[in-house]
């Protein structure tokens, strides 16, 4: 009987991420940080994250992210806690 061949594929995959400086981006104290941090919105904060912004107020709701509110009543995201940086 003949050999049976195996073929071993392995697929590595990087995730980049960008993030541009808009003037709704804002630098901030993050009192968990202790430091000034760069603090985004919800919404851009999902982005980062690859989830939906319902998740980033869950996460915020169970203190999982590190985030402030506006005067306005807006919440921002402390960016070093949503991409492990802290």
């Amino acid at each position: 009987m003949g050999r049976k061949r195996r073929t071993e594929i392995t697929v590595e995959t990087n995730r980049v991420l960008v993030i541009r400086q808009h003037r709704s981006s804002v630098r901030a104290w993050c009192e968990a940080c202790g430091k000034h941090v760069k603090m985004v919105t919800a919404e851009q904060a999902a982005a980062v994250a690859g989830v939906s912004t319902r998740t980033i107020y869950r996460w915020a709701e169970a203190e999982k992210v590190h985030f402030t509110e506006t005067p306005e009543g807006s919440l921002l995201i402390c960016l070093n806690s949503l991409t492990g940086g802290e």
